[in-house]
């Protein structure tokens, strides 16, 4: 587990993107099926957080707002969400919803330019409230105000920190206990900050073309894994 979220964290760190997706799908050999979700939103928060803190100067503070008004509304949506997903075959959705993610080409929405982040930040709470981790789209959307990949490395943590906190919150008062993990949670949360590291200290070497061909492959592997371990 500790070799995965290092990994998995030092990945993202060094393209942005896919961390999340593939601790997702590595978890459910680690965990049971009601703690994979909000220990995740923990690992994650931890990750994107100390990415962030690593590359404040890259940091768009006219995000802030929009994204944090639409995480916590997709936060509250997500929570009832959640509560009603069926436990004994989160594997199998989670695989599917992993494939969906890597080979589905993602929509072009018509979001008006005001209102595009404050979607952004709900859409990343509600879903990834009940299935962990949304894909690209965000990536996506940010890509509209910069190409550059520092930019789109920080303010994508900016975004997904924003909303694992929402997350977090949401799960809490929803009644799950974070201290029954906590020998987990400081595994998964120190890997994820040695990643995170080290994802920063490599980014300048890596080409995104190559990384993202391996984080197809990878995440494809996984999820036909998290399928079969139900179906068969």
């Amino acid at each position: 587990m500790t070799l995965a979220v290092v990994f998995t964290s030092t990945f993202a760190g060094a393209t942005g993107l896919g961390g999340g997706l593939m601790l997702l799908s590595v978890l459910p050999n680690f965990l049971p099926a009601t703690a994979i979700i909000p220990v995740h939103a923990v690992t994650q928060w931890v990750s994107n957080a100390s990415r962030l803190s690593m590359g404040l100067r890259y940091l768009d503070k006219t995000l802030i707002r929009p994204l944090a008004i639409g995480a916590i509304a997709g936060a509250l949506l997500g929570a009832a969400l959640y509560s009603k997903l069926p436990t004994d075959y989160l594997p199998l959705i989670l695989g599917l919803w992993v494939l969906w993610l890597t080979w589905i080409p993602q929509p072009r929405l018509p979001i008006p330019q005001k209102f595009t982040f404050v979607f952004l930040g709900f859409y990343q709470s509600a879903i990834s409230m009940a299935l962990g981790a949304t894909g690209p789209l965000g990536t996506a959307l940010l890509m509209r105000h910069s190409k550059d990949r520092e930019y789109l490395v920080i303010n994508t943590a900016l975004y997904m920190t924003l909303s694992h906190t929402c997350r977090v919150a949401a799960f809490t008062l929803l009644g799950f206990s974070f201290i029954d993990w906590w020998l987990e949670l400081g595994i998964l949360c120190s890997g994820a900050i040695l990643g995170s590291w080290f994802g920063t200290k490599i980014r300048p070497y890596i080409r995104q073309d190559h990384a993202l061909k391996i984080l197809k492959g990878i995440l494809t592997l996984l999820a036909l894994r998290l399928i079969a371990s139900v179906v068969l």
